[in-house]
């Protein structure tokens, strides 16, 4: 039966590159037909799972380029796909008729709560956690509820390797009883000048006092203490001298090059750093690889369009949100000096893949578009009104929104940005990703 289904799942795939389908299709219909499939794959013995809520396909593909490079064949779900199917497909692409995977190393995206779905079959060894925040409310609970379900159901003995910053994932490292603990984070001395950014109390999960903080980066991330004694680790892996503006920062004396310079970038690359230093492979190769970042569709990403380029990036909670918005607010400030304006759309759709609740825009700081240089906001998917009603209370004047209320509309809302020969900027969040970034790219043609 086990060949029966390797054969047709193969055959599947084949069909789906050629016609350009789906990532996950081959794992579903193969866990359909043989539901303990998972079982039955004979995996390389160094195997790791990078799991979190926001970094983790980067950190994830940035991991196995370094492998690659290193000489090492890596299996990985390179697409993102990263549920149970997604992952049972991955496995099927790497392995032979006997499902034995042939790679050196198993490097494997995993959304949060598929994880304990998944690891009592495949027995993880290695764990990276690149940070827990709220996001998919409806799905997860708050970040700290999520914290509180793995914390009960991740199996014990893993090595982790967890991001220092982050007071969840630290109370989260210490409820498993893992085999070892890497700590990664930002230097102590590293301020970052948030004065603008509204940020949430934070409650100490052991006394339920406010958590302090002498340095707040982002989120929940920072350096942070309780009276009770709970407060930030020390680190084994820190970036020192980071200097966002040059896109460059250090760890243990090599300097590592950015592609874009956002702070949450920096904790992805460390986390790439941390996992492979721990893994023996030399800084240099580990820089080399790092300066050479390939783009992620709708991760950061830059486009043609018009006679500049249009910034595309998927945000689905407060924190990437927020950071995006920091962006942009240093976008608006930069465009003075060219006497330009820039156009935004925002496109945000409530359904089940996004997360049906829509509260986590409440904490969008949209203040931070307040200029005389945006031109214009322009509003689609099944959230714009919502969006509407946040941006008008920010004191943003309704002439300058624009509701594109038809998804066929959107594509002449995006030709009309296009045509203004003014910049475009685009922040979507997952099911708007793609029609969106279409529309971008027709419109250039």
């Amino acid at each position: 039966m086990t060949k029966i289904v390797y054969y047709i799942t193969s055959l599947i795939g084949k069909l789906q590159k050629i016609k350009g389908g789906g990532t996950s299709f081959p794992g579903k219909l193969a866990l359909s037909l043989k539901p303990d499939i998972l079982n039955e794959f004979e995996i390389p013995e160094h195997r790791v799972f990078i799991s979190g809520t926001n970094g983790k396909t980067s950190t994830a593909n940035d991991l196995a380029n370094v492998f690659r490079k290193a000489g090492q064949s890596v299996c990985n779900n390179a697409a993102g796909a990263n549920l149970k199917q997604g992952i049972v497909t991955s496995l099927l692409e790497n392995s032979d008729s006997n499902l034995r995977v042939k790679s050196d190393i198993l490097i494997i995206e995993i959304d949060e709560m598929t994880m304990l779905n998944v690891f009592p079959e495949l027995n993880p060894q290695h764990l990276l956690l690149t940070n827990l925040f709220t996001d998919q409310i409806d799905r997860f609970g708050d970040k700290w509820q999520l914290a509180k379900k793995l914390g009960e159901k991740l199996p014990r003995g893993l090595t982790l390797y967890i991001n220092g910053d982050d007071p969840v994932l630290v109370w989260l490292a210490r409820q498993i009883d893992p085999e070892k603990v890497v700590y990664y984070g930002l230097a102590a001395d590293y301020s970052d000048d948030n004065s603008k950014i509204k940020f949430q109390p934070e409650k100490c999960p052991y006394c339920n006092a406010e958590l302090n903080y002498e340095r707040r980066y982002y989120d929940s991330l920072g350096k942070f203490n309780c009276e009770c004694g709970f407060k930030s680790p020390s680190l084994d892996y820190i970036a020192e001298d980071i200097d966002l503006p040059e896109q460059e920062f250090i760890v243990e004396k090599q300097i590592y090059r950015m592609a874009y310079p956002q702070l949450y970038l920096v904790y992805n690359m460390l986390a790439v750093i941390t996992y492979a230093r721990e893994a023996n492979l030399s800084a240099d190769l580990i820089a080399q690889v790092l300066s050479e970042q390939r783009e992620t569709a709708g991760r950061f990403e830059y486009l043609d369009f018009n006679q500049h380029q249009a910034w595309l990036n998927l945000v689905k909670n407060p924190a990437g949100i927020n950071q995006s918005l920091i962006y942009l607010e240093h976008q608006l400030n930069s465009v003075i000096d060219n006497n330009k304006q820039i156009n935004l759309l925002l496109g945000f759709n409530n359904t089940f893949a996004d997360g049906q609740d829509s509260s986590w825009l409440k904490q969008a700081d949209f203040e931070l578009l307040q200029s005389d240089n945006l031109a214009a906001i322009y509003l689609t998917g099944s959230l714009q009104k919502h969006v509407y009603k946040l941006l008008k209370k920010t004191g943003i004047s309704e002439n300058k929104i624009h509701l594109v209320p038809e998804q066929d509309q959107l594509a002449h809302a995006i030709c009309e940005m296009q045509q203004s020969n003014l910049p475009g900027y685009f922040l979507v969040n997952f099911t708007m990703l793609e029609p969106v970034r279409t529309s971008i790219i027709k419109a250039n043609k």
